[in-house]
């Protein structure tokens, strides 16, 4: 199979395109944010009703990866991925055409679903076909595409909005999707042997979810990875509270200011690359974690002391982010080779803790809009969960 992979002149594009398919199923959840107060005029509906299509979309991606994850161990990451990119496009469309607020729930759940084939599937064929630092390079760039999605999503979801209305935001999506399965279809090689029926029966996951539940190293590293990407989720789910209605700020200013934000992700982890072979994986991800906990610790400050600036918000979440972009690839790597368990189940259960500690912390910001200054603690609360969950990993691994 590798030998394959190597030969095949298409299949080297495999990692360019995968990445450009999470630019596009991350765009889903970040072009939009501009339109929210759009969209809750259209319905008739509040804000903070219209903010829970953001924890619906989380939500699909929560509900399937322990499905998803021994799926593409038994039928290959191939189909799984393929089969996930036409609910994704089927439910983007679902998205544009909405009638009712519900509606567009329910099609944002499914693109969710959409959304975690590719994130199980596509990341778990990256640790199948690469060793540790070729990997690791290509974990940085996927991460870097995730993060450029709301770096300029709402910047551009800003600009449509400005020649077209929300429901175009969503149109635009399905055509940069099509065109990203299409590439997909003909560049990317199979990854793993498909296994047996067996492998599916209800005792032989239960053993083998069980195995990877009880490493602790490969758990507390997840949840570790999950409470720093919370961090991001929570500034995804309650910018539009803070910069559009608390702030008032215009939609293109607050597609703008996505930009530092984000882009100190893109700083962090393109520094990985260099700095990998000098300082190795754990002091990378020591550095991240402290750099977004001092970040998370002035945010709560600043919103205190300066609640009407926005520099208040966007100068912390911009470190934070420089932290995360440290931190980010070298963690994924290390929690995923902790575990000897098919890649497809690991990476379901890394995948399931991290949207849903993800998925937890837009609910609770969602329905605790009390002050910029209460959204500031749940960010910062998120980056010290983090910053003790890697110290007490570090103990345990040191202590064997």
């Amino acid at each position: 199979m590798k030998s394959q992979f190597q030969d095949n002149y298409l299949f080297r594009f495999f990692p360019l395109f995968l990445i450009t398919y999470e630019f596009c199923t991350n765009m889903s959840n970040d072009m939009y944010l501009p339109a929210l107060p759009i969209i809750a005029d259209d319905f008739f509906a509040s804000i903070s009703l219209v903010q829970f299509t953001i924890a619906a979309w989380l939500g699909g991606n929560t509900a399937v990866q322990l499905i998803i994850g021994p799926l593409s161990d038994r039928y290959g990451r191939r189909p799984i991925l393929l089969g996930g990119g036409i609910l994704f496009l089927l439910a983007t469309l679902g998205c544009a055409l909405a009638p009712s607020l519900s509606f567009l729930i329910c099609a944002r759940f499914l693109q969710g679903i959409g959304v975690c084939s590719m994130m199980v599937s596509g990341y778990a064929s990256i640790h199948d076909l690469y060793d540790d630092q070729k990997s690791i390079h290509i974990l940085v760039w996927m991460g870097t595409a995730a993060v450029i999605a709301p770096a300029i999503g709402p910047l551009l979801g800003g600009l449509l909005l400005l020649v077209t209305d929300w429901r175009g935001i969503f149109f635009s999506l399905f055509a940069l999707g099509t065109a990203s399965i299409l590439a997909l279809w003909f560049s990317m090689p199979e990854s793993t042997q498909a296994q047996s029926q067996e492998s599916l029966k209800i005792k032989s996951l239960l053993s083998s979810y069980g195995k990877i539940i009880s490493n602790s190293s490969f758990m507390i590293s997840a949840a570790c990875f999950a409470f720093l990407y919370g961090g991001i989720i929570g500034w995804i789910t309650s910018s539009p509270f803070i910069l559009l209605e608390t702030l008032q700020l215009t939609p293109t200013t607050f597609g703008y200011l996505q930009i530092p934000v984000f882009g100190g992700y893109i700083v962090g982890a393109q520094l990985v690359k260099p700095l990998l072979g000098k300082s190795g994986k754990e002091k990378l991800i020591s550095v991240g974690l402290v750099l977004s906990l001092l970040s998370g610790i002035f945010l709560v400050i600043f919103s205190l002391l300066l609640p009407t600036s926005f520099l208040s918000f966007v100068i912390p979440l911009a470190c934070y982010s420089v932290g995360f972009g440290f931190a980010a690839a070298p963690l994924n790597r290390v929690t995923l080779t902790s575990t000897t368990e098919k890649k497809g189940m690991a990476m379901g259960v890394f995948y399931l803790t991290m949207t849903g500690i993800g998925t937890l912390v837009s609910v609770i910001l969602s329905i605790s809009h009390e002050s910029v200054f209460s959204v500031s603690v749940g960010i910062g609360a998120s980056s010290l969960a983090s910053f003790l969950l890697n110290k007490v990993n570090l103990r345990l691994t040191n202590g064997k």
